[in-house]
């Protein structure tokens, strides 16, 4: 199934539940727990290294799709990855990086 199929099945998330789970992230950006992910300096997407400063918070499963702030569903991402992944869900996206960057996931 490609982007556009699973786009034609997208049933927006609450606006007001989008809300609250991007505060909970915001918090989640402050814990202990997130800045030891930050410290492995790897995109989870393409596993590329980074300085910490430069990977930002995605969530596996967007926000808008339902997912949740929790430490299964949130990994540190590339600002190139979490740009281009947008609103995709995760094997979507790992599918289109396979695709253009010849990236493969075990």
């Amino acid at each position: 199934m490609n982007f556009e199929q699973h786009d034609s099945l997208f049933i927006p998330a609450d606006q007001e539940q989008v809300d609250r789970e991007r505060k909970k992230a915001k918090e989640l950006k402050r814990s202990q727990w997130w800045k030891n992910q930050l410290g492995h300096g790897t995109c989870h997407y393409c596993k590329r290294r980074f300085h910490p400063k430069d990977l930002t918070m995605d969530h596996v499963n967007p926000l808008v799709r339902g997912g949740r702030t929790s430490r299964s569903n949130c990994v540190p991402s590339c600002s190139e990855c979490n740009e281009h992944k947008k609103n995709w869900p995760a094997e979507t996206f790992r599918a289109w990086l396979e695709e253009n960057y010849n990236t493969t996931y075990e």
